[in-house]
């Protein structure tokens, strides 16, 4: 493996990374196929347990910094 600047793995590598994971692949396979170390790889699986982390998706009833102050306060009334 050539060594030099370090840069991490894409959203979409990442994912692609844990469908190999998955189908079974070795670590020292699924870093050969993405150019890096196979440690490098091991950090990833075994920050979340082996196991695919969920996707994350924003609340229904988180505000976004688009909306103005006042529907912060006004919302704050509306909350039981």
């Amino acid at each position: 493996m050539k060594q030099g600047k370090r840069f991490g793995l894409s959203a979409e590598q990442k994912s692609d990374v844990w469908r190999r994971w998955k189908s079974g692949q070795t670590l020292h396979e699924i870093g050969r196929a993405f150019g890096k170390e196979h440690s490098s790889i091991r950090c990833l699986v075994s920050r979340h347990g082996g196991i695919a982390p969920a996707v994350r998706r924003r609340a229904l009833l988180a505000l976004t910094l688009r909306e103005p102050p006042y529907v912060l306060t006004r919302a704050a009334y509306l909350v039981p």
